[in-house]
């Protein structure tokens, strides 16, 4: 009996399981994220949302984004996270947390008592939740023309651009005690960076249709 191959079989596929574990729970706790802003929107408003939600959502997108950029890196190469829009998604969520996570003060933060702030909720737990559900057995499998398809690049797609887009700009108006003049430069810079980045992403998207 040949035991050779059946050590790199049985690792290759303990990895794939760990890889669909991995997408399956993710686009599970985005849910979650949604379920638990539907809930707690109407009964504590948008000016106590911050304080049941926002670490949560922290979180959440440290989790996905390391474990996102792994498993590209395992299953396609290291070099392809230099030319991949998931690795710009990633390291945006990043940036959205290291600016906006207002360490212990977040439930008093004005900017996250926005309007924007829930429709960036909602904007990222259903594109993030779509998503990793369909990476779920395919590298690519999202079907172009569908309805969900449609509603993800046209309406949700958007609305995450954009409420992300108002959100780092209000945090620039609104001085904190969190930001240094290096760091408030840093975000001036990104920010003016944002628009041509993100509409490049949204044009890439468009252009699978």
């Amino acid at each position: 009996m040949n035991t050779s191959s059946t050590g790199p079989r049985k690792s290759s596929r303990f990895s794939v399981r760990l890889y669909q574990y991995y997408r399956l729970s993710s686009s599970f706790l985005y849910a979650a994220l949604l379920a638990r802003w539907t809930i707690l929107l109407p009964l504590v408003g948008s000016k106590f949302l911050p304080g049941g939600i926002h670490q949560f959502l922290c979180y959440l997108l440290i989790f996905t984004s390391t474990f996102d950029l792994f498993w590209n890196a395992k299953f396609h190469g290291i070099k392809s996270l230099f030319r991949s829009r998931t690795t710009l998604k990633d390291l945006n969520f990043f940036y959205f947390v290291a600016v906006m996570h207002f360490h212990d003060d977040y439930e008093h933060a004005p900017v996250l008592k926005n309007t924007s702030y829930s429709c960036f909720i909602i904007g990222l737990a259903f594109t993030q939740m779509y998503y990793h559900w369909c990476k779920l057995f395919k590298a690519s499998s999202r079907p172009k023309r569908s309805v969900w398809w449609r509603m993800d690049s046209f309406l949700m797609m958007p609305l995450l651009y954009s409420s992300e887009f108002y959100l780092l700009m209000l945090n620039l108006q609104m001085p904190n005690y969190h930001l240094s003049t290096q760091l408030e430069t840093l975000n001036k810079v990104l920010l003016v960076l944002f628009i041509p980045v993100s509409l490049h992403a949204f044009k890439k998207q468009i252009s699978l249709l």
